[in-house]
């Protein structure tokens, strides 16, 4: 007798009864060779079912007149094994040709896969031996807690594993399937990213924000998703504030007030002006003011 897989049948019979019986019918034609004497599964090939009727193809000339003898073991042992409410399989003909039209080719949906969950998860001998003399260093009071907290611990792991978390590319700690880094490391990174945005507007003021960007993805192809314009006209605004709260406005020729007003108006050394810089110097120290007082 095939073993059946009963939560298998269960959810394609939750389709309803046409889908399940299409399902079963297909079952048959699957397990064809499980479900007949081996010698009749060599001479006999199951080509569909319709209407309670079993198409089978016989290559065997001289097998076709005893097929008869077998009809009944045949239509048997499908019912047995696949009958539900009522026989699936009444009657067994050989299939002509093209005496058989196809039937519509309706896709089943596929079972639904049940999700690993952390009590799946179980340890080696060895994982839990290394637990158990990790616990053994606490207080008894504390000892057991301890214990199903470290293995809880490896259990996690293991479920992350098993769902495609991989190792940060920059440390051992694990991250979810895309992404790079863990979560440390990912505000690490974008740190860094931000300290190497106030560099390049620092040495090039005047750059404009998607040239910024473009330099700093040559150098960080990997923050591509985090490097956005926004993040870069932010990074340039914090620094034109931090250098404009460690200066003293006045001097118009202090090299530290060209670099404000490059920064804040995007402009090359040979293309700012007088009339620009005064301009610059007044929004800035407005901006500055306004932000004190909001404070």
């Amino acid at each position: 007798m095939i073993e059946i897989n009963h939560v298998l049948h269960k959810q394609m019979r939750s389709l309803g009864k046409v889908t399940y019986k299409k399902f079963l019918c297909r079952e048959v034609i699957n397990n064809w060779n499980r479900l007949v004497d081996e010698n009749i599964a060599a001479q006999v090939t199951p080509v569909a079912i319709e209407r309670g009727v079993l198409f089978v193809q016989v290559e065997n000339s001289a097998f076709k007149d005893q097929l008869k003898f077998f009809k009944e073991e045949i239509i048997d042992a499908i019912n047995e094994t696949f009958g539900q409410d009522e026989p699936l399989v009444k009657n067994i003909r050989i299939a002509k040709g093209f005496q058989i039209p196809d039937p519509p080719q309706e896709k089943i949906p596929p079972a639904p896969v049940e999700e690993p969950t952390i009590e799946d998860m179980t340890l080696t001998e060895e994982e839990t031996a290394r637990c158990q003399e990790q616990a053994n260093k606490f207080p008894d009071k504390l000892r057991q807690t301890v214990l199903a907290t470290l293995v809880s611990q490896i259990k996690v792991q293991k479920l992350r594993l098993k769902n495609g978390w991989h190792k940060c590319v920059n440390c051992n700690a694990l991250c979810p399937p895309k992404e790079m880094f863990c979560e440390v490391c990912k505000v690490k990174e974008r740190n860094l990213m931000i300290n190497k945005l106030f560099d390049i507007f620092y040495d090039s003021p005047w750059l404009r924000s998607w040239d910024a960007q473009k330099i700093l993805l040559e150098q960080m192809p990997h923050m591509r998703s985090e490097c956005t314009l926004d993040v870069v006209d932010s990074a340039r605004t914090s620094l034109i504030q931090n250098l404009a709260s460690h200066h003293r406005f006045g001097d118009e020729d202090s090299p530290d007030i060209m670099k404000l007003v490059m920064l804040k108006k995007q402009l090359p050394p040979d293309k700012v002006t007088p009339a620009i810089i005064r301009r610059a110097l007044y929004e800035l120290q407005f901006n500055l003011a306004e932000r004190f007082t909001q404070k």
